[in-house]
Order: structure tokens, then sequence, then C-alpha cells
């Protein structure tokens, strides 16, 4: 082979190795809790429902809890996450995250759980509260539903991994929190005393994107979106599925996935005109209560028509 030719293969590889990484998707951080109710994303990892849907790469990343799965988002570290509705709408203000669909849904999985002694919802003068979470909006449900003066309780802001001690030692009388916290709480002496839904609020769980990403990789997104609605499908056929594979990826108990998971409604679908107006009352709340500095435009962060039912 003359030099000639050898000078024009060397520049043909060259002219291709720049366009290399292209066939090779860029990896997706998808950021989730670690309680039961993100399992979908576990059965999804540990069955390769990603690959599946054509999108490679996908990493679930497990934080302490979902707000700060969308705090990744915001930062740049995350390209999804999931977390509740106000947990969202918390971050929308912050920066440009998208709401593409709920997976989940249902009135009993947040819980109160108090001390041994507290009979009513009345008898709870110290509550504890997770700041700008889905707690401090459903305790204020709780008390508004039960006619307690809002002013006259003390909140004790603390982790969700901090009640079940705070209740044990008394320094919190309850707290409103998602499993597996008030299951703890019952393990360290407490008692479930109201289901969420008995005082006005079914909790929805929504898969999120960082909208500038989105924008560059909507079919992707819409990838991940249909892995979960695979998953969410094999759970409710076979709950099993979602206890074996928490246990596997989040180390929690597959006989307490079973049990917390059973009242829980693991469907991926759009958001509805209800949707539309609960959380509209939810932003407004966070905006009232200085949890955001301004109100969350939900129109604009709902991607109403993502996904088709």
């Amino acid at each position: 082979m003359n030099n000639s030719i050898k000078r024009v293969l060397v520049a043909g590889i060259l002219a291709v190795l720049p366009h290399a990484p292209t066939l090779a998707q860029e990896p997706i951080r998808v950021a989730v809790g670690i309680d039961p109710a993100y399992s979908p994303f576990f059965v999804a990892q540990q069955q390769d429902l990603f690959a599946k849907e054509g999108v490679n790469g996908v990493q679930v990343v497990q934080y302490a809890q979902g707000g700060e799965a969308l705090d990744g988002i915001v930062a740049g570290q995350n390209q999804m996450g999931a977390a509740t509705e106000a947990s969202v709408l918390n971050r929308v203000t912050r920066g440009d995250i998208r709401a593409l669909a709920v997976f989940s849904q249902s009135p009993k999985f947040i819980k109160l759980v108090v001390r041994d002694g507290i009979d009513s919802v009345k008898d709870v003068k110290k509550i504890g509260i997770v700041p700008g979470s889905v707690n401090e909006y459903a305790t204020a449900k709780l008390l508004s539903a039960n006619q307690v003066d809002a002013a006259a309780v003390e909140y004790v802001r603390a982790g969700p991994p901090e009640f079940p001690a705070l209740l044990a030692r008394g320094d919190v009388d309850g707290y409103v929190m998602w499993e597996p916290w008030p299951s703890n709480g019952v393990k360290a002496g407490g008692k479930i005393l109201a289901y969420s839904g008995d005082f006005g609020y079914v909790y929805n769980l929504v898969i999120a994107a960082n909208g500038l990403w989105l924008d560059a990789n909507t079919e992707r997104a819409k990838g991940v979106v249909r892995a979960l609605a695979d998953a969410c499908k094999q759970i409710t056929e076979d709950l099993s599925r979602a206890a074996s594979a928490t246990q596997a990826i989040a180390k929690i108990p597959a006989a307490q996935t079973m049990e917390l998971l059973k009242d829980v409604e693991c469907r991926v679908r759009d958001f509805t005109a209800e949707d539309v107006a609960n959380y509209k009352e939810i932003a407004a709340f966070l905006a009232e209560r200085k949890i955001t500095q301004s109100e969350a435009d939900v129109d604009k962060a709902l991607q109403i028509g993502f996904v088709k039912d």
C-alpha cells in the first residue's frame, strides 16, 4: 500500500472518530427515593425493561427521598427523577423541571403515626415536619380536616429516618409520612391513627425530567416511561415482583414491600383535570407558606399528553 493511499485511509478514520460517541447513548441518571413506592424503577432495572424499550445507559440512582432526587435534576446531576407531586411543584420554581406522568397513587400509603397515649388529632401538640415535602402539605390538610389550629401546634423539623426515634422519645407526638417511616414508627411503639385519604389527600408519584435535556431526548424519555408502564403492569399482576426487586436493589425486606404496596395503584397515566386542580392548590399552599418564592406554573410544568392512557 503506497503512502498516498495510507494517508487517505487515516484521514477517513479520523473523520469518523469524532462521531463515534453518537453510536452509544449517553447515560441517563434516573433518580428515585428508597421506599417501596419506587419499586417500578427497581423492577425495570432488574428486568432490563429500559433496554427492551431501546433506551440504553439508564442508571437508577437512589436518594433518601424523592425531593433530593429532584434537587439533583436542578443541579444538573440527574436527567430524570421521581417524587410526589408536591416535591415536583416545589422544584419547578427553581429550575426547568417538567412533569411527564403519574405512575403511582394511593390514599393509604401516607399515614399519620402517633405515640402511645395520643388518641385523637386534637391531642397532637408536637408534629414532625420535613420542610418543603409532601409531608408539610399533608400535615396542613390533616390539621384543617380535624379543625386544629395550626398556630397552636409545634413543628419539629427533621429528616424522615429520624422520626421513629423522635416518636419513641416523645420528642414528637406524631408525623404524617410515606412508608416505610410510619411502619417504623409503629415498631418504635407508635400506632397508625389515620390514612391520608381520611383527611382528603391522595398522593401522586410523578416522573419528571430536566427540560433542556427533555427537548433533546424526547424519544428516550418516552422509552423510560414506557418501561415504567411495563413494570407497573407486571407489579399489578404479581406484587411479588416488586418485593423481589425492591429487596435486591433497595434492601427493603420483601414481606415489608408486599404489605406496604397492597393499597397502592401502580399505573402510568396522563394528568387529569382533577390532578391539575389539586396541583394548583398545592402550588398555592407552597407559595403561601413561603416554601417557594413564587407559585409554581402548573400548566407549564405538566406535559399533558406525553403519555397516552
